[in-house]
């Protein structure tokens, strides 16, 4: 069974991950139009490919890192609140990051989905003793050599 996470711990972890999800959301915010045309819109988006691999991968990573949802819970919210201020128009009314496109649209919705998915997914336990042969990681003995 996971160990909880200390107080100490979570106090210094939760805003490095939170750091972290700003940049993933904001490196994403910047690069999901490319492979997109701005002149027409059409092209293949390589950019929101890999810039929503790049939130998942991130996310997953820190939640088979720590026992505890909460690093990945921060990290998923510093990505939703980073695409959310980036999609806001600026302080002249002037453009914003994020275009009124369909791969817009899908880079607005898809990282607070998927980080939804990942912080609420269940972890899987893994039972000592389960396996009868036992393995590496369960501390079973070292087989001798005959």
């Amino acid at each position: 069974m996971p160990t909880a996470v200390s107080r100490r711990d979570l106090a210094l972890g939760a805003p490095v991950a939170l750091l972290g999800g700003v940049a993933v959301g904001t490196i994403g915010t910047f690069k999901h139009q490319v492979g997109v045309s701005a002149a027409t819109g059409t092209g293949w988006p390589v950019g929101l490919v890999l810039a929503l691999a790049m939130v998942v991968l991130f996310l997953v990573a820190l939640r088979l890192a720590f026992p505890s949802r909460w690093f990945a819970g921060a990290a998923a919210a510093g990505v939703v609140g980073a695409v959310a201020l980036l999609s806001l128009p600026g302080a002249s009314g002037g453009s914003t990051v994020i275009l009124l496109n369909a791969v817009g649209i899908v880079w607005t919705v898809a990282p607070a989905v998927l980080g939804a998915a990942v912080v609420g997914w269940p972890r899987r336990r893994v039972r000592r003793g389960a396996h009868p042969a036992g393995g590496i990681l369960e501390g079973a003995p070292a087989e001798k050599d005959d």
